[in-house]
């Protein structure tokens, strides 16, 4: 499926990868590895290290560090959001402008990626609650309404062709 979802991704279709589905969009991971991921974003997934002082997994509440508009991100503002993840992607001059928001666990991390319609999410919506969960699912129902848009001119050119 790799290379469909490559594929779909490639013609900025709407997509929204949460966690690990951040994570597959990065060149590989250090977890279980290395593994190779799509590809899509350079750079890779490392392991957050806990010598100095800080718990691995990373489990709790941060902030965002906006690095440009995220479309799906402007209702958050200055609201924390909630992680669950021992592996974080790894921000760099190559994939800069991919990255819209970071955090700080200790090291810098990606908490968000925007290019187009491709969206992709470190933390978890679902349980970061409130607005949050709703600017999600606002998005997940615009995807849904460019489907029916997108059935609905097939019809109506089909209504005008006959």
């Amino acid at each position: 499926m790799d290379e469909a979802l490559c594929t779909y991704i490639r013609n900025d279709r709407p997509f929204l990868g949460i966690c690990l589905g951040l994570q597959l969009l990065f060149e590989y991971s250090e977890e279980n590895g290395p593994v190779k991921g799509l590809g899509l974003i350079p750079g890779v997934v490392g392991r957050f290290n806990s010598s100095n002082g800080f718990r691995v997994p990373h489990i709790g509440w941060n902030a965002l560090q906006f690095a440009k508009d995220s479309e799906i991100l402007d209702e958050i503002g200055d609201r924390h959001v909630y992680f669950v993840h021992s592996y974080r992607a790894i921000p760099s001059d190559d994939n800069k402008e991919w990255v819209s928001s970071t955090c700080n666990y200790g090291y810098d991390f990606i908490a968000s990626i925007r290019r187009g319609n491709v969206h992709g999410v470190q933390f978890h919506p679902e349980k970061s609650g409130g607005k949050i969960f709703c600017a999600f699912s606002c998005y997940l129902f615009l995807i849904d309404s460019l489907k029916y848009r997108d059935l609905l001119k097939g019809r109506l050119q089909n209504l005008l062709r006959g």
